[in-house]
């Protein structure tokens, strides 16, 4: 069984996105699946950044470690990565940084170099580059030196540009002979920088002839690999490669999307952008004959803070268009009392929540799960909304069809809870992953032709009152009370019909979701331990149940889905008989553990947590149910991740 796991590190902005895709694309095209994450710092040049890749025959549910191969462009990416080799895997570097010294290295945290010091320290050695690599040799990693600022020399030579212009080849360099060692054969990679680069030929020119001069560096200083890397179970399949905000952005768009907003915050941003990209799509058929053309428009409009944007998709979504605006924590705080608005006025809007790691500024460049409850709890008042979280990239792409068709079917906001690590991590998808017509398209009680006696708010057994679009009959559309035509009024008899017929929605809500929308069993339904998570842990939670299954213990996991309203029945049923729950949140307070315990009466008996801001891994997860069910530990803390 093919599993590969490498780390690419280098300073931020010098290449390290494009070297992790150019891998994960020649690992594609041979026929393999991948999971690539994305892990850099929030400045914009500089500073660390890594990517951290995982190949196997099918698709990884988790990234891994040790690793098979680092490969380090620079001296903080030896010092930050030399103990993520497993023994018999490479260490890719430049010894011409053997001697540069952890002090030396600027942007480097004050807390890592401390750490550092005090290791080599311990052991008698220098605090330099080359400490670290005779550290990692002697733990089992194989070093292979590459020369860097001589090939680059090449480079400039064989394609007659000067070195600084070539430099921008320096990761091609180090990826070529860390990929070619690892047994991928040339041709692969030539033809991933060919699709990296598509339209670019000076660019795709200069990288093939560094993954040349690599290869034939690697061949004459250490041989050829042991052996090559077969072909993989997709090859000549058609398949795409694409992060969380891809997904998101796709789904939206074949859901129906007619106006996104944003403005500009990580790591929301990708996802309007690639709308951007994408803002005109064709059509054919019976459609494109009724309008009289074939191509239609989203509306993407980057606004002056988060305010504007929500209030925009609030009048685009009255005037009947699928509206959407997409952020994360800050700008979602801006954003509570236009989510009041949407739930007085009963508006269907959509955000799309980017949870990352704070509070405040935190770490916006890290991920995290810590506004679960902040998205339920949103909007002053009593202000219920849907409230909605995807476990992985594919449920992404479904759930950002589904929370059009919820927010329109129930005239109230949706929140579609995803995060940091979903949003910037990139997987294999074939063709049969993403198919729009499993979630057709609904909109609930919209009228075409409004009557001439319309009541926007008229009071109705369900509490979902026909809608119609704003401009197409007289209507008011207010965040104050008001009554059936829309009229302002304080009157308290109308207050309270209108109070109990918002509050009618979201019993109809909870009736008209299916089950297996609200929550999912997986593993051993009969085990006695139980985990209970939601958002991108699922993955690394199935993995962990199969590590754990192969160790003798067997586990459950229930993996919410829908947040509010809370299947409090259904999740009772799915831990019943359970002996020990166990929650796994990416947040310190426990934040699902507190909607438990509010909606059922279950009280979990130990957690997970994991609050570093890197991605929650399978083996952490194994770890510590093992350690939990040997001690009885109330909290336990994983911490992997560089």
């Amino acid at each position: 069984m093919v599993d590969i796991s490498l780390i690419i590190g280098g300073p931020q902005g010098g290449g390290i996105e494009s070297a992790g895709q150019i891998a994960i694309k020649s690992m594609v095209l041979l026929g393999y699946e991948v999971l690539g994450s994305r892990e850099y710092h929030s400045n914009i040049m500089g500073a660390h950044s890594y990517y951290h890749l995982r190949v196997q025959q099918h698709r990884p549910r988790s990234l891994k470690l040790p690793v098979d191969g680092v490969l380090a462009l620079d001296a903080e990416s030896v010092f930050t990565h030399f103990r993520d080799v497993r023994p018999g895997g490479i260490l890719v570097y430049d010894p011409g940084t053997k001697s540069t010294r952890v002090d030396a290295i600027q942007p480097m945290a004050g807390p890592l170099k401390k750490r550092l010091k005090s290791l080599f320290d311990s052991r008698g050695m220098q605090p330099v580059v080359e400490s670290a690599v005779t550290l990692a040799e002697e733990a089992g990693a194989r070093i292979v030196g590459l020369p860097l600022k001589e090939m680059l020399k090449t480079l400039s030579e064989r394609t007659g540009a000067p070195v600084a212009r070539v430099s921008r080849a320096l990761n091609t360099l180090g990826l070529a002979s860390m990929l070619y060692m690892l047994g991928v054969p040339v041709e692969y990679i030539e033809k991933a920088i060919a699709l990296q680069f598509a339209g670019k030929e000076k660019v795709i020119t200069m990288n093939v002839e560094a993954v040349r001069i690599a290869v034939d560096y690697v061949r004459e200083a250490f041989g050829e690999p042991e052996s090559r890397l077969p072909p993989g179970p997709r090859r000549g399949q058609t398949m795409m490669v694409a992060t969380g905000n891809d997904l998101v952005a796709m789904g939206k768009i074949v859901g129906g999307l007619g106006v996104i907003t944003y403005y500009p915050i990580t790591p929301s941003s990708d996802e309007a952008l690639y709308v951007e990209k994408h803002s005109y799509i064709s059509i054919d058929g019976p459609l494109a004959e009724k309008l009289g053309y074939d191509k239609i428009a989203v509306a993407i409009v980057q606004m002056e803070d988060e305010l504007a944007s929500i209030n925009a998709v609030l009048g685009a979504a009255a005037a009947g268009a699928r509206a959407s605006t997409t952020t994360s924590g800050p700008g979602f705080s801006l954003m509570n009392e236009a989510v009041s608005l949407a739930v007085e006025a009963e508006i269907p809007v959509v955000v799309t929540l980017w949870m990352r790691a704070g509070p405040s500024t935190g770490m916006p460049t890290r991920t995290g799960q810590q506004d679960l409850l902040h998205s339920i709890f949103s909007g002053h008042g009593d202000a219920p909304k849907i409230v909605l979280a995807s476990g992985d990239h594919v449920e992404a792409f479904y759930d950002a069809i589904k929370a059009f068709n919820w927010a329109e079917e129930f005239q109230t906001p949706v929140i579609h809870l995803l995060d940091k690590y979903l949003a910037s991590s990139m997987v294999s998808l074939a063709r049969e992953d993403l198919d729009p017509s499993k979630v057709p398209i609904t909109r609930g009680k919209l009228l075409d032709n409004p009557p001439a006696d319309y009541k926007r708010y008229e009071v109705v057994e369900d509490g979902i009152s026909p809608r119609a679009r704003l401009g197409s009959a007289t209507m008011v559309i207010t965040g104050l009370e008001h009554d059936e035509y829309g009229y302002a009024t304080e009157d308290p008899v109308m207050r309270e019909i209108m109070m109990f017929k918002r509050e009618r929605k979201f019993k109809v809500i909870e009736e008209r979701i299916p089950d297996d929308e609200k929550a999912v069993l997986h593993g051993d339904p009969d085990a006695s331990v139980a985990l209970v998570s939601f958002g991108s842990t699922k993955q690394p939670i199935l993995e962990a149940l199969e590590m754990l299954r192969d160790e003798g213990v067997r586990a459950r996991f229930a993996q919410i889905r829908l947040l509010y309203p809370f299947p409090g029945r259904l999740v009772e049923e799915m831990l019943e008989g359970v002996e020990k729950v166990i929650m796994v949140e990416q947040n310190l307070l426990g934040q699902l553990a507190m909607l438990l315990r509010a909606h059922t009466s279950i009280k979990p008996d130990s957690s997970i947590v994991k609050i570093n801001g890197r991605p929650l891994y399978s083996f952490e997860v194994a770890g510590a149910v093992k350690r939990i069910l040997e001690t009885g530990e109330e909290r336990v803390v994983v911490s992997h991740g560089s």
